[in-house]
């Protein structure tokens, strides 16, 4: 009989090497990056077609009111309450700037290393605000994924509960209007202009002295308070660039970090626009903002 088993393979096991194991868990790393990448960015490519979808049915609803009324909604917004507030009950009448801006009061930061913040006019509420007693209103919110869609408190005390529309990053979408485009600030000519890094100066809407800029005259206002809530506070609409703080320093900047205000953009052909501070919330870094009307955008220095 002949013996078979000296004709059998010898199966020989060999372990990996460290090098193969790290390259292979390279591989792996690798793929994930990629897959996560990919998955981030459709869904990014996601949120803004959304957001894109909801600056159209803005602008739609602005065409249809313009249409409808033969002007553009008005720069004093006057607010119905939902609740009270400011001193005033639920259904009283309060008149608001619709300024893509902030308000000059400070919010608390404990954190010394985080930029220091003012509270941002809710102007979006401000222009739903203008439209309640038009028919627009309601063809406008059927139009928008009522998940982008809700009241809102802004986060202090200065203003009253609107309804609210948000981008697909959950931030509140931005109205401009052609009263208060551009910059704002306190300054009597170019040379007072704020430099990089610094804030700059708020400026009193109402101030109708000499000095101030005559946005509005005492017979161009409501009757009732006018602006109540914001009575002797000033308004700053300012594009602030982010710089670090060495560079804020060096060009004499005394007020950095702080938030942005706004784009700094101008209406074009005096219609209001909206947009979207895009993914990082900041309105000044205006290469990732979504427009669907691209405004003027003015040089801040």
């Amino acid at each position: 009989m002949t013996d078979t088993s000296r004709f059998k393979p010898t199966i020989v096991s060999r372990a990996f090497t460290l090098i193969e194991l790290v390259m292979v868990v390279a591989i792996i790393a690798l793929l994930a990056a990629i897959t996560i990448g990919v998955g981030a960015s459709m869904a990014d490519s996601g949120r803004m077609r959304a957001t894109e979808g909801v600056l159209q049915v803005l602008d739609q609803s602005l065409a249809d009111y313009i249409d409808a009324g033969g002007s553009i909604p008005p720069a004093i917004v006057a607010v119905t309450l939902e609740e009270d507030h400011g001193g005033k009950v639920r259904g009283d009448i309060v008149h608001y700037p619709a300024v893509d801006g902030v308000i000059d009061v400070v919010i608390p930061n404990t954190d010394p290393g985080a930029p220091e913040r003012h509270y941002q006019i809710n102007s979006i509420g401000l222009y739903l605000a203008s439209l309640q007693k038009s028919s627009v209103v309601d063809e406008l919110l059927s139009s928008v994924d009522e998940s982008m869609v809700s009241f809102y408190d802004a986060p202090d005390d200065l203003q009253p509960r609107l309804l609210t529309i948000f981008d697909a990053w959950g931030n509140p979408i931005r109205y401009v209007h052609p009263k208060f485009d551009g910059i704002i600030e306190d300054s009597t000519g170019p040379a007072d202009r704020r430099v990089l890094g610094d804030a700059g100066v708020a400026l009193d809407l109402l101030d109708t002295s000499n000095s101030g800029p005559g946005y509005f005259t005492p017979e161009s206002l409501p009757v009732d308070l006018s602006f109540v809530p914001f009575d002797g506070i000033a308004i700053r609409r300012n594009k602030i660039l982010p710089v670090d703080q060495e560079e804020a320093r060096q060009s004499g900047g005394l007020n950095y970090p702080v938030e942005s205000d706004s784009d700094g953009g101008k209406c074009p052909a005096q219609r209001p626009y909206f947009y979207s501070a895009g993914p990082d919330g900041d309105p000044a870094t205006i290469e990732d903002n979504v427009y669907t009307t691209i405004p003027e955008f003015v040089r801040p220095f």
